[in-house]
C-alpha cells in the first residue's frame, strides 16, 4: 500500500485548474534508467547542445551535466547542471513574445543580445512502481530549483517546474522494445517580477520511443513526444544513436525537430553530442544476487 499512496498523493497534487495560456519552456527529457542497454544507477551524462531555430535567429549553446545516484534496491536519484550561451539575433523574447514580460522586465529587459548563464538545477528520482490494472511501470519525480535566471528564458528561468511522469516499457522483440510515457507538469512562476505568471503554463506530456538495442552501451532510438501547456503545444520528433565507448562509456547523437509551427516553440531543431560512463556494480546483471 505504501508504494502506491506517494504517487496518487502527488498525482492528486498536481491535477489542479491550469491558468493562462503563455509560451513553452524548454525541459529535458527524464534520464529513464535502461537497462536492456545494460546502462546503470550510478553515471555520469555530459551533453553539449545546440538548439537553433532560423525563423528568429535564435541560437543557443549549452554544456549540460546529469549525475545518476543509486536511491535503494531499484531506484535512482538524478541532478543536472547546465551552462549556456543565449543569442537572441534580432528578435529578443520582448519582441517575441510581449505579453509574457511582467513589471521588472520593461525597457528591454534583459539589455543582452547575447546572454551566458548557470542555467536552472534540476533534481529528481526515478524507479519501477506496480499500479493496478497497467502493472510495473517506471515513475519520474523532477523539480527545478529557482537557481537559474531568467534571462535566459526560454531555455531556463527562476521558476520550479514540479514534473510527474510514467513509463510502462513494452518488449516487441529480441533487441527491440516500446516506451510509453504519460505525464503532468505543475510549473510554479518566478519569484522575480521580471516575467509575468502566464510565461510559465501548467500541461501534459505524452509521448513515445522505440528502442532498438545491440550490446552494451549500444541503441538506436526513435522518439515522439507531445505537449500541451494550457493550449500552447508542441509536437516533437527525434532520434538518437548510442555506441560503447570503452568498457565502460556510451557515446550518443541525437536530432529533434519540432512539427508545430513557430509561435509557441523555444526552438525548432535540437542538436546533441552526448558521452556518458556507468559503473559495473549498479546495471542490471551485477545486482542479481548469487542463488
Amino acid at each position: 500500500m505504501w508504494r502506491y499512496s506517494p504517487l496518487f498523493l502527488v498525482l492528486w497534487t498536481l491535477l489542479t485548474p491550469g491558468g493562462a495560456s503563455a509560451q513553452l519552456m524548454h525541459l529535458d527529457a527524464v534520464p529513464w534508467f535502461t537497462p536492456a542497454d545494460s546502462t546503470s544507477r550510478l553515471a555520469l551524462v555530459v551533453e553539449v547542445n545546440r538548439f537553433h531555430d532560423p525563423k528568429f535567429d535564435w541560437n543557443l549553446n549549452r554544456i549540460l551535466l546529469t549525475v545518476v545516484l543509486p536511491a535503494g534496491d531499484n531506484a535512482a536519484f538524478f541532478l543536472r547542471l547546465p551552462h549556456m550561451t543565449f543569442d537572441t539575433g534580432n528578435i529578443p523574447v520582448a519582441h517575441r513574445w510581449p505579453w509574457v514580460i511582467g513589471e521588472d522586465g520593461q525597457d528591454g529587459w534583459p539589455h543582452e543580445k547575447r546572454i551566458s548563464s548557470f542555467g536552472q538545477i534540476e533534481v529528481g528520482v526515478t524507479g519501477p512502481v506496480g499500479l493496478p490494472l497497467v502493472g510495473w511501470v517506471d515513475y519520474a519525480l523532477a523539480m527545478g530549483l529557482p537557481t537559474g535566471t531568467d534571462r535566459v528564458y526560454p531555455f531556463s528561468s527562476m521558476s520550479i517546474p514540479l514534473r510527474l511522469e510514467l513509463r510502462k516499457n513494452i518488449q516487441l522483440g529480441r533487441i527491440s522494445y516500446l516506451g510509453l510515457v504519460a505525464g503532468y507538469l505543475a510549473n510554479m512562476d518566478s519569484g522575480r517580477a521580471h516575467l509575468d505568471p502566464v510565461a510559465f503554463p501548467n500541461g501534459y506530456h505524452l509521448g513515445a520511443a522505440l528502442d532498438l538495442y545491440q550490446g552494451r552501451g549500444q541503441r538506436l532510438g526513435l522518439t515522439y513526444d507531445y505537449q500541451d501547456r494550457d493550449s500552447r503545444r508542441s509536437q516533437l520528433v527525434g532520434a538518437q544513436w548510442w555506441m560503447s565507448w570503452g568498457a565502460d562509456g556510451s557515446l550518443g547523437f541525437k536530432v529533434a525537430r519540432e512539427l508545430q509551427g513557430t509561435l509557441d516553440r523555444p526552438a525548432a531543431w535540437y542538436f546533441t553530442l552526448a558521452w556518458r560512463l556507468d559503473s559495473d556494480r549498479y546495471r542490471p546483471q551485477a545486482e542479481v544476487p548469487n542463488p
